[in-house]
């Protein structure tokens, strides 16, 4: 062997290098941050697209039930989680003479409750069961000569969904409809009303006539043709309401409502039959929402409120309707009646949904080098979990936020999409963060989630949260 000027004997101790036994126990990392002791699952988060909706508009704006009871200078700041206005109305409201459209009265909800912070869900209905509404579709459209039916005794006229007339106005109608409100801001969904009582998608009360595959499915496509930039949810009914024509047509329309890509409501918990014959949720077609909740919001809908004190064995002091939440992976949830004796009797039942509702983030622990490089490989992981009873169908930016001690901040993008955070299913996020053009020093490291510039509220205590960003670590960033 070739001698080496300091060749010597090792003086070590063999040292075993394979780890048996190895363990997951991701505080033994490196730069680990347990961030466990700043969470906050008490706070209602006020974020948005998810939370309660108030049944405004209580089928048709004729009828001021409900808010003929409100206090107009009361603005529900406090009722956590309230998200939006549901305005269903009907054809008639808006197109009341041929061809001349009013969208004012919508426009007046709109203005005043949109200055108070609030969004709105809207349904357009073309057949209501009460005398006081005989022509939720405009009767010209009958004297065109579109077949109708004479219901409860002559006082209500329901259209025949398939007739080529009335869809030929109907068709019409949605083009202005579409054309105010298609991509507005303003409004969280549409749902399709357009067939069926109250525009639930059955024909109760009314006909009582299952209406063919293609009929219901051209319903559905108008509402898609015309609102392509705007979330569109159909109803149980349109899918479960086919059983009389067998499990055959049932699974059709799932899979066609599937492959549109729309979300699905459901407008009858509490209400007698389902409460008596279905399960404690008193769903009628939860495996439904299963299927449609992991790309579409989904949509749940109480009982008029009066009438559960009358059937407390169905609602349970609402634990009935919290189930119907959890088992359908909400997003939304409402209830038609005044929200001030609702919240009045079930502020706690309110609270604790108002957060599950839809997506609800929570932020760990952080590994983050205590070092990190201004170049653009510096690995950070974080350990997230969504508690809410949905994921999150819009994309918010998550965000890295650097501030030295003179307060210049440095903002850092990255690519990750927070609509992969499925419910109950802690995640691992790994992020690069590139650092180039951050010059060398010590800094305050923070983590935020934003919609455009509305930031999204994690469950961390507020005293770590500034601007939407939450600080998680100190650094130091040193030049290369």
């Amino acid at each position: 062997m070739t001698a080496f000027p300091n060749l010597q004997d090792s003086p070590f101790v063999y040292e075993a290098q394979t780890l048996r036994g190895m363990t997951d126990d991701r505080s033994k990392k490196h730069d680990y941050i347990d961030l466990r002791h700043l969470v906050d699952d008490k706070t209602v988060l006020k974020n948005p697209h998810k939370g309660w909706f108030w049944h405004y508009i209580d089928n048709g704006i004729g009828r001021p039930q409900y808010r003929e009871e409100h206090d107009m200078d009361d603005d529900l700041s406090d009722f956590p989680g309230l998200n939006h206005l549901y305005l269903r109305f009907d054809w008639s409201d808006i197109e009341k003479e041929k061809g001349v459209y009013d969208f004012s009265p919508l426009e007046d909800i709109m203005e005043l409750w949109g200055k108070r912070g609030y969004r709105f869900s809207m349904r357009v209905c073309t057949f209501e069961t009460s005398p006081s509404i005989p022509f939720a579709t405009p009767k010209y459209v009958f004297e065109e000569g579109a077949r109708c039916y004479s219901c409860r005794g002559g006082k209500v006229i329901e259209p025949d969904y398939g007739d080529p007339i009335f869809l030929h106005y109907l068709e019409k109608f949605m083009i202005e409809f579409s054309k105010r409100y298609n991509g507005d801001k303003r409004i969280e969904c549409i749902d399709v009303g357009t067939i069926g009582t109250w525009g639930e998608g059955h024909t109760a009360n009314g006909t009582g006539h299952i209406y063919p595959l293609d009929v219901v499915k051209h319903h559905i496509d108008l509402h898609c043709k015309y609102f392509p930039d705007t979330p569109i949810l159909c109803n149980d009914d349109h899918i479960a309401g086919r059983f009389g024509h067998g499990i055959d047509e049932v699974m059709d329309m799932l899979e066609y409502v599937e492959s549109r890509g729309i979300g699905i409501q459901d407008d009858s918990i509490c209400c007698d039959g389902y409460a008596e014959d279905g399960g404690y949720d008193s769903m009628r077609a939860a495996w439904a929402f299963d299927r449609l909740y992991k790309t579409a919001p989904t949509c749940i809908e109480n009982e008029h409120y009066h009438l559960t004190f009358k059937r407390p064995q169905h609602n349970r002091d609402g634990l009935t309707l919290m189930e119907s939440l959890r088992r359908s992976h909400a997003t939304y949830a409402g209830f038609h009646g005044y929200p001030r004796p609702w919240l009045e009797k079930y502020k706690y039942i309110t609270e604790y949904c108002a957060n599950r509702l839809g997506y609800w983030y929570f932020l760990t622990a952080a590994t983050v080098p205590s070092i990190m490089t201004a170049t653009a490989y510096n690995k950070v992981e974080l350990e997230m979990e969504n508690r809410g009873w949905a994921p999150a169908y819009n994309s918010y930016a998550l965000k890295f936020k650097l501030t030295d001690e003179d307060g210049d901040e440095y903002v850092v993008n990255t690519d990750f999409d927070n609509r992969s955070l499925m419910p109950s299913q802690p995640q691992s996020v790994s992020l690069r963060l590139d650092l180039r053009g951050v010059p060398a020093g010590k800094y305050n490291l923070s983590v935020g989630l934003f919609e455009n510039a509305t930031p999204i509220l994690l469950a961390l205590k507020n005293h770590i949260y500034h601007n939407g960003f939450y600080k998680i670590a100190t650094v130091s960033v040193k030049g290369v």
